[in-house]
Protein backbone atom coordinates (compact mmCIF):
# COMPACT_ATOMS: atom_id res chain seq x y z
CA UNK A 1 0.00 0.00 0.00
CA UNK A 2 1.04 3.12 -1.23
CA UNK A 3 1.05 5.83 1.88
CA UNK A 4 0.62 9.35 0.14
CA UNK A 5 1.96 12.89 1.92
CA UNK A 6 -1.51 14.49 2.13
CA UNK A 7 -1.04 18.35 0.91
CA UNK A 8 -4.52 19.50 1.38
CA UNK A 9 -7.61 18.35 2.81
CA UNK A 10 -11.51 19.30 2.22
CA UNK A 11 -14.99 18.51 3.06
CA UNK A 12 -17.85 19.29 1.00
CA UNK A 13 -21.37 18.44 1.52
CA UNK A 14 -23.19 17.98 -2.04
CA UNK A 15 -26.85 19.26 -1.60
CA UNK A 16 -29.37 20.64 -4.40
CA UNK A 17 -28.22 24.37 -3.59
CA UNK A 18 -24.16 23.43 -4.86
CA UNK A 19 -25.86 21.13 -7.65
CA UNK A 20 -27.85 23.77 -8.64
CA UNK A 21 -25.46 25.95 -8.82
CA UNK A 22 -22.67 23.78 -10.99
CA UNK A 23 -25.72 23.71 -13.19
CA UNK A 24 -25.77 27.39 -13.77
CA UNK A 25 -21.64 27.03 -13.75
CA UNK A 26 -21.63 24.77 -16.36
CA UNK A 27 -24.51 25.88 -18.89
CA UNK A 28 -22.41 28.62 -18.72
CA UNK A 29 -19.27 27.52 -19.96
CA UNK A 30 -21.07 24.86 -22.21
CA UNK A 31 -24.25 26.19 -24.01
CA UNK A 32 -22.38 28.29 -26.81
CA UNK A 33 -20.36 25.23 -27.79
CA UNK A 34 -23.21 22.74 -27.45
CA UNK A 35 -25.67 25.01 -29.57
CA UNK A 36 -22.59 25.52 -32.31
CA UNK A 37 -22.50 21.59 -32.54
CA UNK A 38 -26.04 21.14 -32.67
CA UNK A 39 -26.08 23.81 -35.40
CA UNK A 40 -23.83 22.63 -37.38
CA UNK A 41 -25.05 19.05 -37.46
CA UNK A 42 -28.64 20.39 -37.96
CA UNK A 43 -27.30 22.41 -40.96
CA UNK A 44 -25.68 19.25 -42.18
CA UNK A 45 -28.39 17.26 -42.09
CA UNK A 46 -31.26 19.48 -43.69
CA UNK A 47 -28.72 20.36 -46.40
CA UNK A 48 -28.48 16.78 -47.00
CA UNK A 49 -31.98 16.22 -47.33
CA UNK A 50 -32.40 18.96 -49.82
CA UNK A 51 -30.20 17.51 -51.77
CA UNK A 52 -32.41 14.11 -51.87
CA UNK A 53 -35.65 16.05 -52.32
CA UNK A 54 -33.90 16.97 -55.29
CA UNK A 55 -32.91 13.82 -56.83
CA UNK A 56 -36.12 12.96 -56.15
CA UNK A 57 -34.59 9.87 -53.35
CA UNK A 58 -37.82 10.81 -51.25
CA UNK A 59 -36.96 7.73 -49.30
CA UNK A 60 -33.43 8.49 -48.55
CA UNK A 61 -35.22 12.04 -47.69
CA UNK A 62 -37.47 10.66 -45.45
CA UNK A 63 -34.72 8.65 -43.58
CA UNK A 64 -32.93 11.60 -42.95
CA UNK A 65 -35.68 13.01 -41.56
CA UNK A 66 -35.93 10.22 -39.56
CA UNK A 67 -32.48 10.78 -38.83
CA UNK A 68 -32.98 14.81 -38.07
CA UNK A 69 -35.86 13.88 -35.44
CA UNK A 70 -33.54 11.72 -33.30
CA UNK A 71 -30.68 14.10 -33.18
CA UNK A 72 -33.07 16.83 -32.10
CA UNK A 73 -34.69 14.32 -29.19
CA UNK A 74 -31.30 12.80 -28.02
CA UNK A 75 -29.99 16.96 -27.83
CA UNK A 76 -32.51 17.88 -25.90
CA UNK A 77 -33.56 14.99 -24.22
CA UNK A 78 -30.18 13.19 -23.02
CA UNK A 79 -29.22 16.33 -21.07
CA UNK A 80 -32.68 16.79 -19.18
CA UNK A 81 -32.18 12.71 -18.78
CA UNK A 82 -28.54 13.11 -17.38
CA UNK A 83 -29.20 16.43 -15.17
CA UNK A 84 -32.66 14.60 -13.73
CA UNK A 85 -30.26 11.01 -12.52
CA UNK A 86 -28.12 13.17 -10.83
CA UNK A 87 -29.98 15.12 -9.16
CA UNK A 88 -32.02 12.84 -7.95
CA UNK A 89 -29.11 10.32 -7.12
CA UNK A 90 -28.47 9.41 -3.44
CA UNK A 91 -25.48 11.74 -3.14
CA UNK A 92 -27.45 14.70 -3.84
CA UNK A 93 -31.00 14.07 -2.09
CA UNK A 94 -29.27 12.43 1.10
CA UNK A 95 -26.54 15.48 0.48
CA UNK A 96 -23.62 13.14 0.85
CA UNK A 97 -20.48 14.81 2.75
CA UNK A 98 -16.86 14.12 0.64
CA UNK A 99 -13.36 14.23 1.75
CA UNK A 100 -10.72 15.20 -0.44
CA UNK A 101 -7.48 14.54 0.14
CA UNK A 102 -5.13 16.29 -2.44
CA UNK A 103 -1.81 14.89 -2.67
CA UNK A 104 1.23 16.00 -5.06
CA UNK A 105 -0.07 14.01 -8.42
CA UNK A 106 -3.16 12.74 -7.12
CA UNK A 107 -6.70 12.88 -4.81
CA UNK A 108 -8.22 10.74 -2.91
CA UNK A 109 -12.58 11.14 -2.23
CA UNK A 110 -13.64 9.49 0.24
CA UNK A 111 -17.71 9.16 1.79
CA UNK A 112 -19.03 7.17 4.55
CA UNK A 113 -18.96 3.88 2.42
CA UNK A 114 -15.94 3.95 -0.62
CA UNK A 115 -13.13 6.28 -1.88
CA UNK A 116 -11.43 6.20 -4.90
CA UNK A 117 -7.97 8.11 -5.95
CA UNK A 118 -8.08 9.86 -9.17
CA UNK A 119 -4.38 11.31 -10.96
CA UNK A 120 -5.17 14.89 -11.57
CA UNK A 121 -3.61 14.28 -15.25
CA UNK A 122 -6.62 12.32 -15.98
CA UNK A 123 -8.86 14.77 -15.59
CA UNK A 124 -10.40 17.01 -18.16
CA UNK A 125 -10.59 20.27 -17.16
CA UNK A 126 -10.08 22.17 -13.61
CA UNK A 127 -12.21 25.00 -13.34
CA UNK A 128 -12.09 27.99 -10.21
CA UNK A 129 -14.87 29.82 -9.57
CA UNK A 130 -15.59 32.22 -6.33
CA UNK A 131 -16.89 29.48 -4.52
CA UNK A 132 -15.87 26.37 -5.84
CA UNK A 133 -13.18 23.89 -7.83
CA UNK A 134 -14.68 22.04 -10.59
CA UNK A 135 -12.62 19.14 -11.28
CA UNK A 136 -14.07 17.74 -14.85
CA UNK A 137 -13.41 13.90 -15.48
CA UNK A 138 -14.98 14.85 -18.51
CA UNK A 139 -17.54 16.81 -20.51
CA UNK A 140 -20.22 16.61 -18.35
CA UNK A 141 -19.52 15.19 -15.24
CA UNK A 142 -17.55 16.95 -11.88
CA UNK A 143 -16.23 16.45 -8.42
CA UNK A 144 -17.70 20.05 -6.74
CA UNK A 145 -15.13 21.04 -3.97
CA UNK A 146 -16.14 24.14 -2.05
CA UNK A 147 -13.60 26.10 -1.15
CA UNK A 148 -14.83 26.90 2.36
CA UNK A 149 -14.47 23.27 2.91
CA UNK A 150 -10.45 23.18 3.04
CA UNK A 151 -9.33 21.83 6.54
CA UNK A 152 -5.94 21.45 6.08
CA UNK A 153 -4.36 24.23 3.71
CA UNK A 154 -6.32 27.18 2.16
CA UNK A 155 -8.18 27.62 -0.80
CA UNK A 156 -5.85 30.58 -2.09
CA UNK A 157 -2.58 27.91 -1.07
CA UNK A 158 -4.38 25.33 -2.99
CA UNK A 159 -5.56 27.29 -6.18
CA UNK A 160 -1.74 28.35 -6.43
CA UNK A 161 -1.22 24.67 -6.41
CA UNK A 162 -3.34 23.28 -9.01
CA UNK A 163 -2.46 26.59 -11.38
CA UNK A 164 1.14 25.59 -11.04
CA UNK A 165 0.98 21.91 -11.58
CA UNK A 166 -1.72 21.63 -14.25
CA UNK A 167 -1.94 24.88 -16.15
CA UNK A 168 -2.68 23.74 -19.71
CA UNK A 169 -6.00 22.54 -17.27
CA UNK A 170 -6.53 24.73 -15.05
CA UNK A 171 -8.92 27.82 -16.03
CA UNK A 172 -9.69 30.80 -13.04
CA UNK A 173 -14.01 31.99 -13.81
CA UNK A 174 -15.50 35.08 -12.69
CA UNK A 175 -18.39 33.05 -11.31
CA UNK A 176 -20.76 35.31 -9.82
CA UNK A 177 -23.63 32.25 -8.47
CA UNK A 178 -23.93 32.89 -4.75
CA UNK A 179 -22.76 29.18 -2.14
Amino acid sequence: MIILKILFKNTTKYNEEIYKEFLKFHKEKFSLQYTFYTAIISIALFYCISIQVIYNKLALAIFLCFVLSAFFLWRFLHPIKEVSKDYHSDKIQKQKEFTFSFSDNSFKIRNQVNYEIVSYSSLYRIFETNNFFYFYIDKTHSYLISKTGFTKGTSSDFSKFIKKKYWWKYKMCNHTFSQ
